[in-house]
């Protein structure tokens, strides 16, 4: 279970082994992804989606595929993960960029989400 205060955000975050399940249970986050599997027919292309509490969905992010997430709503909001593999805590499997990195054409910015930075 994962807590985002408003304006807060999580990423970039890529797997090589595990998929992501991930459920919003309150709050509205908006999720970035970035897929950089290079034998992917998605390969390079940029995806914003926003999902609450109002549209709940189950999102499975495979490996090789960057996310983020931003709380854009004005209250607390939760998601639950459910990977596919345990934690290693030898050898995690969960590598990170900075949000502001040269292969991601994306800024936090672009999330218009009506809050203030």
């Amino acid at each position: 279970m994962v807590t985002l205060n408003p304006r807060m955000h999580r990423g970039w975050t890529i797997h090589k082994k595990q998929s992501d399940r991930i459920a919003v249970i309150t709050g509205t986050i908006t999720w970035v992804f970035f897929d950089n599997r290079e034998d992917s027919n998605t390969y390079k292309l940029l995806n914003i989606f926003t999902f609450s509490e109002r549209n709940r969905t189950l999102i499975t992010i495979p490996p090789g595929v960057y996310h983020m997430a931003r709380n854009c709503g004005g209250k607390e909001a939760i998601f639950l993960n459910f990977p596919t593999l345990p934690f290693n805590h030898a050898a995690p499997d969960k590598y990170r960029l900075p949000l502001e990195n040269d292969l991601i054409p994306f800024k936090l910015s672009d999330i218009d989400d009506g809050l203030r930075w």
